[in-house]
């Protein structure tokens, strides 16, 4: 008898025993859990933070390329060190890009053990919160000009180079443009037997058709006078100039703004051999444009404005500059910034492309209107015969 409660007693023991270890197995594979959660978390806030510091680079970096600009048209304060300004854009021999100091030289921040605390000022103790941005480069200079047109937009773009070019490569429509959640979209064209027909909107242009092209070409040299627009001259001269490009599997790569379809009149836009699928290149379309020698012959101070506007669809696109085939930067057109950020321990860092407006603002059209267009002229020798209260009729 006292045997079997012997026996009795071992099992008991041995279930409170393994019961103890899976409760303490479950205990612990959630502390680790709620632990590798919290080291997430915690990840991703600073690398969020990183990301906002190297904005904030981003954003001093604009203001020095403001000061720079104001600096070269003349308009900067007094107090501000022109000399310095333009020294910190000055690359060393040999680099595209200035220092990681550039911002500190230029006199916009200053540094504290080679890094810019972010904070409004030293008396918010936002220093408290580790964050700074490391290194920020800033290249003026850059090889090519990128940017995105909204369907029926338009976009110009100034022709600046650091030296004289002769044509220029427009690359057009990337997987962004298409709608798919596919991660290798298909790309499908109007026409893939050199039919450059104009269907209406929405008829026979699909979402992951390339849109048509509208390419503007204007120049003008040193002296012009406004009917240099108007009419193109011998030995390949013209200051404005229009190509109509059309995507497809048929066409060609390599043009010629003197094609003109309004000087040289054409009863289609002109066909642009584009790639099958977006394994074979970046962009669907990539066509090179010849460009015209300016009306007063001197390529040397031609200031050149390209127009883009996107038919059908829109489109991002791309840039470059060419003299003979061999590419030329443009010159202080989309400088680049890279800025490197930090948040603690963790580190991000973010390239992106400036572009200053304000130098000059670029019409896109005279009138621009959705719909109908009502005008109501009135002609008089007397000012109380002048009638503003007319009306249109629908």
């Amino acid at each position: 008898m006292n045997r079997s409660k012997n026996q009795s007693g071992a099992v008991s023991l041995f279930v409170v025993v393994f019961a103890a270890l899976l409760m303490t197995i479950v205990t612990v594979s959630f502390i680790q859990l709620m632990l590798k959660d919290q080291q997430q978390a915690t990840t991703s806030d600073l690398s969020q933070s990183a990301y906002d510091s190297a904005l904030a680079g981003v954003e001093d970096a604009k203001r020095l390329l403001l000061l720079d600009q104001e600096c070269r048209n003349g308009t900067a304060a007094s107090t501000i060190n022109c000399n310095a300004v333009t020294n910190s854009l000055t690359p060393a021999v040999g680099q595209t890009e200035t220092s990681c100091d550039t911002l500190s030289k230029g006199g916009v921040v200053g540094e504290t053990d080679n890094e810019t605390i972010i904070q409004q000022s030293t008396a918010d103790n936002a220093d408290q919160l580790d964050q700074a941005y490391t290194c920020v480069k800033i290249g003026l200079d850059t090889a090519d000009y990128k940017g995105k047109v909204a369907v029926n937009g338009s976009a110009v773009v100034p022709l600046r180079g650091v030296s004289d070019f002769d044509s220029i490569k427009l690359s057009w429509f990337t997987k962004k443009d298409v709608a798919s959640d596919d991660d290798n979209p298909t790309i499908g064209y109007p026409s893939n037997n050199g039919n450059v027909t104009l269907p209406p909107v929405g008829e026979r242009w699909a979402f992951n058709y390339p849109s048509l092209m509208r390419a503007q070409f204007m120049q003008t040299g040193t002296n012009f006078k406004m009917s240099d627009f108007d009419d193109g001259q011998a030995g390949n001269r013209s200051n404005a100039n229009t190509l109509f490009l059309y995507p497809g599997e048929i066409g060609s790569n390599n043009l010629n703004f003197n094609t003109d379809v309004r000087r040289s009149p054409a009863n289609a836009p002109h066909p642009v051999d584009c790639v099958a699928s977006f394994t074979e290149g970046e962009y669907a379309c990539s066509v090179t444009l010849t460009v015209p020698t300016p009306i007063d012959g001197n390529v040397t101070t031609r200031n050149a404005f390209l127009r883009l506007s996107a038919l059908y669809n829109s489109a991002s696109y791309k840039i470059e500059l060419l003299k003979s085939g061999a590419p030329v930067q443009f010159d202080r057109v989309q400088p680049v910034v890279d800025s490197t950020g930090r948040a603690n321990d963790v580190f991000r860092r973010v390239q992106a492309r400036v572009e200053l407006k304000n130098e000059f603002t670029y019409p896109t059209a005279e009138i621009d209107v959705e719909g109908d267009l009502c005008k109501n002229f009135t002609i008089t020798d007397k000012d109380d015969d002048y009638d503003n209260t007319t009306t249109c009729n629908p």
